[in-house]
């Protein structure tokens, strides 16, 4: 921090020599400045073969998304993961935890498919 107010701080400009250089997948290169992560310039070309379509991003949901999204209680939500009927939670860190979005709506599908018609009375 600078405390001198008469004195600017003055910017050092990183060169390839004096930073270090870490290839990472693809064709991006990481450098490191100052403890801080920072990405060179991307290529302009994916390293996706052109027959793969990219992957949405992964989405995850808290206890009261999923509850609120399924119409079950929370504990039902636990009670059915227990038995294996459904999807598992994820443990994110060690206090959180949270559920795949695609998991939960690809059960939500599998009952409605499973619902047969009411027959008429």
């Amino acid at each position: 921090m600078n405390t001198d107010s008469s004195r600017p701080l003055r910017l050092i400009p990183a060169t390839r020599s004096d930073t270090p250089v870490a290839p990472v997948s693809g064709r991006i290169e990481v450098r490191s400045l100052a403890g801080h992560m920072i990405d060179a310039q991307a290529s302009t070309q994916p390293d996706v073969s052109s027959d793969v379509t990219p992957t949405a991003p992964i989405r995850m949901l808290r206890l009261a998304q999923v509850a609120s999204m399924t119409g079950l209680s929370k504990a039902k939500v636990y009670a059915l993961q227990s038995r294996g009927d459904f999807p598992q939670r994820v443990q994110l860190t060690a206090g959180r935890v949270a559920w795949v979005e695609a998991e939960v709506q690809a059960w939500l599908a599998a009952r409605i498919a499973a619902n047969t018609p009411l027959t008429r009375r």
